[in-house]
């Protein structure tokens, strides 16, 4: 439901006489009142948790997430549509509360409860808090902060503070009461407002998108999470001796934090704590040797501690899984780029292949015209230039076809790769520039090789920049043989060898690596990016590549690729078009 359907519903209720207008009218009225029951429904429930929370002989609860809820109803709601999440909690909290405090009480709650909430909600918009997501340090940091000031400051306009202060609730001191009524409100932010936020715009999408094998490693986290807590919490008084026992609950919070993000990292939280007061209520569990005041008070402070670390770390790793995201599409443009300027550099030479078929059909189609006017009933002989043209317009759009190919965009997945056809695809898309150098190719790729995972567009960028630049290497030498060698072979370690060498001019003396480094080019054309991306692609695939001289002239490029699927990223590359 959104404001621009609520604001259609209201439009079209005053057009009558349209039958499809007043059916739109009530489904958006239908889906407000569906909305404000559901928000209201979910606030009055959090509203009698927090009741059966109070403390002995105090109006404050240990934890308060009524307030949570309605903050997480705003959070996720436009500002134009406050009102309506102010009218429906503040209906749900008049019931939840009638019969169990005074009605003047009730008023009082409601304003400040408002105050609170509404000053909480501009705070975090103010601070680009919202859209909320968690998944960077500044945005946990500033969530907290807001979560904690916001009831440092409102705590002070509370009933039960300023009625201990006037000794007109003389039970507990004002400052108990105040920090109380503090600690109540911020552990309920910190517990409930990530998980119901994040849940309502993130969960849904992702658990459609995930794959079996995440549902049951979430599965599986979830009911580790859960044995270790009903071991650690509810458990007989007797394990109250040992506190360190509560170090247990730590993994499957890390589990969580680095596996499942922010989302899964506040649900397994809020787990904890639920957990943790069930126990608790019950005399179980590490916190029961205390006094009862003091036993609220280890919970709260466990909660915070416990929570502030694990949101900060899955923060962390999403920060650096978004980083390295960045990068990855970073090096995928550029690698498109020079696959383009490939494709340039290599333009003269392609029209030169398509040339060659492209005339072939001209002439088929004109001595067939003249076949026509001299022999019309010379079928067999129209029948053979009709083959002929098929043939080669076949071999014109194949060379297209491989262009096109290997300058695409759009994503790919890792695939498992035989690496002979890789490079036997980069010698047909490089044949026209080695036929123009007048290079002997020789193919070295014994039967039975391993097969690595890999992009396989990506891969034939390494492979066809490697056989152009050995082209053009031995293209600017006369007087020698201009050979080039292609051999693949295992190495016995888990990794693919390809190896291509030259008969050329060979590396800069005594600087093999820096043709590697952007912008060096021995080329005065070149744009020096060329061999760069292809070391980067390489190290994406957890390979190596690099060039050496060799003892009898030319150059000789190693590229060592792993042929253990463990070894490799089981991920989607994104080459940007």
């Amino acid at each position: 439901m959104s404001h621009g359907v609520l604001a259609t519903g209201a439009s079209v209720a005053g057009k009558p006489g349209v039958g499809s207008d007043e059916a739109a009218a009530v489904r958006a009225y239908a889906s407000v009142g569906l909305y404000a029951l559901l928000l209201a429904s979910a606030y009055y429930l959090s509203a009698r948790l927090g009741l059966a929370f109070r403390f002995a002989n105090s109006q404050v609860s240990i934890i308060w997430p009524s307030n949570a809820v309605m903050l997480s109803a705003l959070l996720l709601a436009p500002p134009r549509r406050w009102w309506l999440v102010m009218v429906a909690c503040g209906l749900a909290h008049v019931a939840a509360m009638a019969g169990a405090i005074p009605p003047w009480r009730i008023a009082w709650q409601l304003c400040a409860n408002a105050a609170f909430v509404l000053t909480t909600a501009f705070a975090l918009r103010w601070f680009s808090v919202v859209p909320m997501h968690l998944e960077s340090r500044r945005q946990v940091f500033v969530f907290t902060v807001v979560a904690f000031a916001s009831p440092v400051v409102f705590s002070l306009t509370t009933p039960s503070f300023i009625r201990s202060l006037l000794g007109v609730e003389p039970s507990y001191s004002p400052g108990v009461n105040y920090l109380r009524t503090t600690l109540s409100n911020a552990t309920g932010m910190l517990l409930v407002v990530p998980v119901v936020v994040l849940s309502a715009r993130r969960w849904p999408t992702r658990l459609m998108e995930m794959s079996r094998r995440r549902i049951a490693e979430a599965a599986l986290m979830t009911l580790s999470l859960l044995a270790v807590g009903l071991v650690v919490f509810t458990t007989g008084p007797e394990i109250a001796r040992y506190p360190s026992l509560l170090l247990w609950i730590i993994p499957p919070l890390l589990w969580a934090a680095v596996r499942f993000g922010p989302v899964g990292t506040s649900t397994s939280l809020l787990v904890v704590a639920v957990l943790s007061v069930w126990g608790t209520a019950r005399q179980l569990g590490p916190f029961v040797l205390r006094a009862d005041d003091d036993q609220v008070l280890s919970l709260q402070l466990f909660w915070i501690v416990l929570s502030q670390p694990a949101m900060l770390l899955a923060a962390v790793i999403r920060e650096r899984e978004q980083t390295e995201q960045a990068f990855n599409d970073q090096r995928n443009q550029l690698a498109h780029v020079t696959r383009v300027a490939t494709v340039g550099e290599m333009s003269g030479a392609l029209a030169h292949e398509l040339r060659q078929p492209l005339m072939s059909i001209l002439a088929n189609a004109q001595a067939a015209q003249h076949l026509l006017a001299r022999e019309p009933g010379n079928v067999a002989s129209l029948n053979e230039m009709l083959q002929d043209i098929v043939q080669q317009d076949r071999q014109a759009a194949l060379v297209i076809s491989r262009v096109r190919s290997f300058q695409r965009g759009g994503e790919s997945p890792f695939e498992m790769l035989a690496m002979e056809s890789v490079v036997r695809d980069a010698l047909a898309l490089a044949r026209s520039a080695m036929v123009i150098s007048g290079v002997d190719v020789q193919l070295h790729a014994p039967a039975g090789l391993p097969r690595v995972r890999g992009d396989p567009v990506q891969l034939l960028q390494v492979m066809v920049n490697l056989i152009v630049n050995s082209c053009e290497a031995m293209d600017a030498r006369t007087g020698v043989d201009r050979r080039l060698n292609l051999r693949l072979s295992s190495n016995g370690t888990g990794h693919l060898h390809v190896s291509v060498s030259d008969s050329g001019a060979g590396l800069p003396a005594s600087g093999e690596d820096r043709v590697f480094q952007p912008f060096f080019t021995t080329k005065s054309k070149g744009l020096g990016l060329g061999l760069a991306v292809c070391r980067s692609i390489a190290t994406a695939h957890r390979g190596r590549l690099w060039g050496e001289n060799n003892p009898e002239g030319g150059a000789t490029f190693h590229l060592l690729l792993p042929t253990d699927p463990g070894h490799a990223e089981h991920t989607t590359v994104r080459r940007d078009s």
